[in-house]
């Protein structure tokens, strides 16, 4: 039992620290005790926080106040509160899962105010503190994939060395697309370095992400580790070949094919082939790619690429035997046997390379361009019944094309079919009316169905056109002198009239004036063709008898005397010259009468 003397003593002392603040100044009172702790119960254990201090609690820890200490002589009045949250009664257990709810995870810390009668003396601080755990299961509990990865860098962020999470966090870049930010986390730690399943996850990142030198590289540590996986080493040379980093992927190639089965290695050796002819090996890709097509023979792309090696290489025969090989392999493709039609042509062979661009045709029946292309064929040939043939199948593709109807007319006025090339024709001049390719053939079909009238009147249509082309108007006016040679000579007149220079015009008419039995008209015309061809012997010799066949010795003797001039030893003139000589001789001194 207390003793009345030391309670009276306790009453006395409390009076005068009551009266000690009643009288102090303001500003004593102002200042007040401070806080120097507080004692909490964390997870149940007692943690003394000093002030202005802090506290971790896991957000699943029960944590309360037990108590705090202040300068003052006496704690008494002291209450306490959580300053967003000044209702909790932190006498008792709360959680910081329980008090934040969904604010959990963007809220820091919380401040735990002190109070003395009311008023703040000091405070400590209670940190949030989220294990990585607690982000792992927040980023499980969201959809969001920007969220995910997110909350798995805050929870790496508290274990930064932890293996699984980061593989977890790599696998959620990749999956956002961001390959390259998953290949640097995973490169970053040291078991990439040495882990070969690491290592090819990261090479795939590298890929992933269009870094094919960082891939390499990461793929080349593995194979050092797993020399004789055959799988890797192919991904490997693969990626040589598209760094055309070609020795290397040679060298690769070479490797791969010793480890695989015939199949497999006739395809990998085709694959060195092109590693070694890139590398300037020709002759290695060659054999490489003799061993290829020995493996496995009937595939047409080895001896198509064959083909080509061994024509690079100057044999041009073994060339052709692949290729003629890989045709027999493929007798629906198309491009091959164009191809080798082609290379028939470059031997030589047009009837071999029609062999070969029929197929083309057979397989492409609705394309004109392989039957164009036979056409030239069969015209080089000179199978006209074929290249006929040809532009038939041409026409029921393009049924208007005057082209082709122009090439079937000229077919048939060459095999004798004047009626149907005009037929054929009339469907060229709708398209063309005034074609001068079209009223030639034309012509000469009028011509030689003997529609004079017609024809003369075409001819002078086409003179207007053609006015120079003299091989047309001497084989049009010879076609027609045998039959009318009035109609020819008419004609002449007209084209004369347009080549008064021409030689070969005067010769043919005086040809023409001959046959019409007017011998002046040929001296005339043949006269014509000497002044415009005076060193042309010939044509002087021609003329000079004539002029011997009209008795008109004196001018024949002056053109023979010209011509041995020129060429004393000119055929037959010597001896014409002496006979029209003796003739005149003989009028200018007949001889006398016998008695």
């Amino acid at each position: 039992m207390r003793s009345p003397t030391r309670s009276f003593l306790l009453v006395l002392l409390l009076l005068a620290a009551w009266f000690s603040l009643a009288s102090a100044p303001a500003s004593a009172q102002e200042t007040g005790p401070r806080l120097l702790s507080v004692e909490l119960s964390i997870g149940g254990l007692a943690v003394t926080v000093r002030a202005g201090g802090v506290a971790t609690v896991h957000p699943d820890a029960p944590f309360r106040v037990l108590g705090a200490k202040s300068d003052a002589w006496l704690d008494y009045g002291l209450s306490f509160r959580l300053a967003d949250f000044p209702e909790l009664n932190l006498n008792h257990y709360h959680t910081l899962t329980n008090v934040l709810g969904p604010r959990l995870y963007t809220t820091d810390s919380l401040e735990l105010e002190v109070l003395k009668s009311g008023r703040k003396i000091g405070s400590v601080s209670l940190l949030v503190r989220l294990l990585p755990i607690d982000w792992l299961r927040r980023a499980a509990q969201t959809q969001d994939l920007g969220k995910k990865i997110a909350y798995t860098e805050k929870a790496l962020a508290l274990s930064p060395d932890d293996d699984l999470m980061i593989e977890r966090l790599a696998d959620l870049y990749a999956e956002n697309g961001q390959y390259g930010l998953a290949a640097e986390l995973l490169s970053s730690h040291g078991r990439s370095q040495k882990d070969p399943r690491w290592m090819e996850r990261l090479a795939d990142l590298y890929l992933a992400a269009g870094q094919r030198e960082e891939a390499v590289a990461a793929l080349s540590k593995l194979a050092a580790l797993r020399p004789g996986d055959a799988q890797l080493l192919g991904r490997l040379a693969l990626l040589y070949e598209q760094l055309e980093r070609w020795e290397e992927a040679a060298v690769l190639l070479e490797r791969l094919s010793s480890l695989q089965n015939a199949a497999e290695r006739a395809q990998t050796l085709a694959r060195l082939a092109k590693a070694q002819e890139s590398a300037g090996q020709a002759d290695r890709a060659l054999a490489s790619l003799e061993r290829a097509v020995v493996l496995d023979p009937a595939r047409p792309a080895l001896w198509q690429q064959l083909a080509r090696l061994r024509g690079g290489a100057g044999d041009q025969a073994g060339a052709l035997r692949a290729l003629e090989r890989a045709a027999a392999l493929s007798p629906r493709d198309a491009n091959l046997h164009l191809r080798l039609s082609q290379v028939y042509l470059a031997e030589g062979k047009p009837a071999k390379a029609a062999v070969e661009m029929e197929k083309v045709a057979a397989l492409d029946p609705l394309s004109p361009t392989p039957l164009l292309n036979l056409a030239q064929l069969y015209e080089q040939i000179g199978d006209r019944p074929a290249l006929a043939g040809v532009y038939q199948r041409l026409r029921k593709l393009q049924p208007d094309d005057p082209d082709l109807a122009y090439n079937l007319a000229v077919l048939a006025m060459e095999e004798g079919k004047p009626e149907e090339a005009l037929e054929l024709l009339a469907t060229v001049e709708k398209a063309r009316p005034d074609d001068a390719d079209v009223r030639e053939v034309k012509l000469r079909l009028l011509l030689s169905l003997q529609r004079w009238d017609q024809a003369m009147e075409l001819a002078g249509r086409l003179l207007e056109q053609k006015p120079h082309d003299l091989d047309l108007w001497i084989a049009v006016l010879d076609q027609t002198a045998e039959s009318k040679p009035d109609l020819a000579a008419t004609l002449l007149n007209k084209v004369l009239a347009q080549n008064p220079d021409s030689v070969r015009l005067y010769t043919l008419k005086a040809a023409l004036a001959l046959d019409a039995k007017d011998p002046q008209a040929a001296v005339k015309a043949l006269d014509q063709a000497v002044k415009l061809e005076p060193k042309d012997l010939k044509l002087k010799f021609q003329l000079a008898g004539l002029l011997e066949a009209e008795d008109r010795d004196a001018e024949a003797l002056e053109l023979y005397e010209a011509i041995l001039d020129a060429d004393p030893a000119f055929p037959q003139a010597e001896e014409r010259y002496l006979s029209a000589r003796t003739r005149q001789l003989r009028r200018t001194n007949p001889a006398p009468a016998k008695p």
